[in-house]
């Protein structure tokens, strides 16, 4: 594979991964948080609400993923670049903090654009789903890193 082709191909590997796994996961924690209110989940449900989310909210989450690993990813090169090591971790660091800033983010425009006091994202509520969801960022972090090593 060309050098030039390589990172683009690592990025969108890393934005489709990250992005569906960010969601699978958060489909998960939503569903944990009523299963601790008392709801019956079983198996079947958490597949239809899975391949519900896939389907409806993926491509939403994905496409903001995508711009997040625009910013990170860089920041993540220059980073290790200038300590002169840690590249995998920094790229897996930068897919998790991604995911962290995306959903402040989105609960800054819901409360400034909007006025909005709730939070759009279920599985942002509290930190254990944040750090949760942030797995799914860093899972599309740690792809990126592996597939735009450069061969030697």
């Amino acid at each position: 594979m060309p050098a030039r082709i390589r990172p683009v191909i690592a990025y969108l590997a890393a934005v489709v991964t990250g992005g569906l796994a960010t969601t699978i996961l958060s489909t998960q924690v939503v569903l944990q948080y009523l299963v601790n209110a008392g709801a019956a989940m079983p198996l079947d449900a958490r597949l239809d609400a899975t391949l519900a989310d896939l389907g409806g909210f993926a491509p939403t989450l994905t496409l903001l993923t995508a711009i997040g690993y625009l910013i990170a990813f860089p920041v993540a090169r220059l980073v290790s670049r200038r300590i002169g090591g840690l590249r995998s971790f920094g790229y897996v660091l930068a897919g998790f903090v991604t995911i962290m800033v995306m959903i402040y983010a989105i609960e800054v425009f819901y409360q400034a654009v909007l006025a909005s006091t709730i939070t759009p994202i279920g599985s942002g509520r509290d930190l254990w789903g944040l750090l949760i969801i942030g797995l799914g960022g860093a899972l599309g972090g740690a792809v990126f890193a592996q597939l735009a090593k450069r061969k030697s």
